[in-house]
């Protein structure tokens, strides 16, 4: 199944995205195969990042909370809002 796991970050808290960056970049190196998109909501006004999605391939909803619930960047309290659902695809040119 894919989920998209959607990330709002909280006010004041885009800062720590850099001091954690290289341990959520080697916390999303163990999923490698199963991340189908992943990236940045960027600030329109600053380009800076605001908050984040991806599309991840688990077998249940509970392991794609998980996913989300273990980066480092959850565990500071980064984000405002942390939303997962399974996600169906119905149109588009993405090729999974």
């Amino acid at each position: 199944m894919i989920f998209v796991v959607h990330r709002i970050d909280a006010p004041g808290r885009s800062a720590e995205r850099g001091r954690l960056r290289a341990a959520h970049l080697d916390y999303l190196r163990q999923f490698e195969d199963r991340i189908l998109a992943a990236g940045p909501y960027c600030d329109p006004d600053t380009g800076e990042d605001r908050g984040s999605m991806f599309l991840i391939e688990c077998d249940t909803l509970a392991q794609a909370r998980a996913f989300a619930q273990d980066d480092p960047f959850t565990g500071v309290g980064i984000f405002a809002e942390l939303q997962v659902w399974e996600w169906k695809r119905r149109l588009g040119s993405l090729v999974f």
